[in-house]
């Protein structure tokens, strides 16, 4: 991810933006724990920086105050097992509407042919995710961009 990029898109919608801010690596590493996956290195840079926040109608799931609600991926994840079995090695990071998220492939993806790090759209009707950024951070700044 290039950090100094996203810092001055987010910089230049700061009016329209809300982060949640820093989240040290022991919260990182015991949500990966507690979800039982690896966040690939681009999102673990970002939860460490931002946490998770919003940009505008741009709402990115991440680690925040709240485990008990949008946005925090913990409870996302588990929402999204539970109700629409969410696969183990995927990690919805937006809810892009119409029961579609953008979702990263974790470490253990490659387990089930899918490339660690690439973001897909997943929907529990759709059998065949389709991949719509090669990482984490080309996905939200192509986001970003077109807000």
């Amino acid at each position: 991810m290039n950090h100094d990029k996203l810092r001055k898109l987010i910089q230049e919608k700061r009016d329209a933006s809300y982060f949640f801010g820093t989240v040290d690596d022991a919260t990182i590493k015991k949500a990966e724990e507690k979800l039982d996956l690896k966040f690939p290195k681009e999102y673990r840079e970002f939860l460490g920086e931002y946490g998770c926040g919003n940009i505008g109608p741009i709402e990115i799931f991440g680690l925040g105050p709240s485990v008990e609600s949008v946005p925090n991926v913990e409870w996302v994840i588990k929402n999204l097992r539970e109700t629409r079995d969410l696969p183990n090695y995927l990690i919805p990071v937006e809810n892009i509407g119409d029961g579609s998220y953008a979702v990263l492939s974790s470490a253990s993806s490659s387990k089930h042919g899918v490339m660690e790090g690439i973001v897909l759209q997943w929907n529990s009707r759709v059998n065949d995710p389709q991949k719509i950024a090669n990482n984490f951070g080309e996905y939200l700044q192509e986001r970003l961009l077109n807000t």
